[in-house]
């Protein structure tokens, strides 16, 4: 299978965990939706869903915590609160996309002639691409390989592909949404963020010609 990977790194990112208002926490990897929506932006179509699955790895140096005020109109008043952003410091991240070959082809243009920067996250998080390139991934037959590989950076991975005596925290992150009475009800996936030193025993994984390891938020393109 031939897929698309991208080395991307962040100064600053901030990948905002729903529900979270007096304080914006953040996820530790972005979740498959702002993933999803960097990729839509790209092949800009903002409004339909383009099939496409994605894997979400990495890492990042460190954790803070910014202060800012925010602002609340309430008719002719306003109000201010102090708002604590959780932020993320120099943010590696490895995320593989498989799609229509002609829909990688796509994004691969639309890196290369975009006309504005991408952000992940916050509109402010920008992204910058070290890499991209189309990537072969494979199955490794554990029992062939004769040796339990170990999980070398954090990630993602759906309950539903979990290896046997893998632990991790469990999310429940957005995905794509279905309009319903004009609100947006989103398809949600279990996932287990999965940090590096966690051991594959028995199970089969992914694993592209580079050595990183695959787990796609669906098993087939949807």
């Amino acid at each position: 299978m031939k897929v698309l990977k991208l080395n991307i790194f962040q100064e600053t990112a901030c990948y905002k965990k729903p529900f979270a208002f007096k304080a914006w926490e953040t996820y530790p990897l972005p979740p498959y939706s702002t993933v999803k929506g960097m990729f839509h932006k790209i092949l800009k179509e903002e409004k339909e869903f383009i099939p496409m699955r994605i894997s979400i790895q990495g890492d990042y140096e460190n954790k803070f915590v910014n202060y800012q005020s925010m602002y609340f109109f309430k008719g002719k008043e306003n109000t201010k609160m102090p708002l604590n952003i959780h932020l993320l410091y120099n943010v590696s991240l490895i995320i593989h996309v498989d799609a229509e070959e002609e829909v990688l082809n796509n994004i691969v243009k639309g890196l290369k002639n975009s006309d504005e920067y991408l952000s992940l996250g916050r509109r402010e998080d920008i992204v910058r691409i070290d890499g991209v390139k189309f990537i072969n991934v494979n199955e490794i037959d554990i029992n062939k390989l004769g040796k339990i590989k170990g999980i070398e950076k954090p990630i993602y991975i759906p309950i539903n592909q979990l290896p046997e005596e893998v632990n991790g925290i469990n999310y429940r992150l957005n995905w794509k949404y279905n309009i319903v009475n004009d609100l947006r009800q989103w398809e949600k996936i279990d996932v287990k963020y999965v940090e590096e030193g966690e051991m594959i025993y028995n199970d089969n994984y992914l694993e592209d010609e580079e050595g990183d390891i695959v787990y796609f938020n669906t098993t087939l393109i949807s």
